[in-house]
């Protein structure tokens, strides 16, 4: 009979800490903190805590260079405007880049507002295509 008294009492206290955990102001229990989602690049691969990338690829307000400055002169230039002396220009340019540079000296030009003419895009492809 003494155990069922003891086992009671003990019921009884836990019952009384567990109601006056719950009775708690909600101001005092600390919230959970939680991780905003973290806006992730799409070309990352996933394989480190975080990850780099290019911003110049994702803001088109970066413009980069390749040493070819001059060809600001051709912005706002339709393509069938383009002399042949400016089309050489261009194609000089192009075949000087690394084929890992091509694709980001066109996003380049893209956004320089200078129009490559459609067999230098060809040109172009083809290197790429060689690497």
């Amino acid at each position: 009979m003494l155990y069922l008294i003891i086992v009671l009492v003990v019921l009884i206290v836990l019952f009384a800490v567990f109601k006056l955990k719950k009775a708690q102001p909600e101001d005092t229990i600390e919230p959970e903190t939680q991780e905003e989602p973290r806006e992730v690049a799409s070309d990352c691969c996933g394989a480190h805590e975080i990850c780099e990338f290019d911003e110049s690829a994702f803001n088109e307000e970066i413009i980069v260079y390749f040493n070819d400055e001059e060809l600001d002169e051709l912005r706002n230039i339709r393509e069938a405007d383009l002399t042949a002396s400016q089309i050489d220009d261009l194609r000089e340019v192009l075949y000087t880049m690394k084929t890992n540079e091509i694709s980001k000296w066109i996003v380049s030009l893209g956004r320089r507002h200078i129009h490559l003419p459609e067999i230098l895009k060809q040109e172009a492809r083809q290197l790429m295509m060689n690497q």
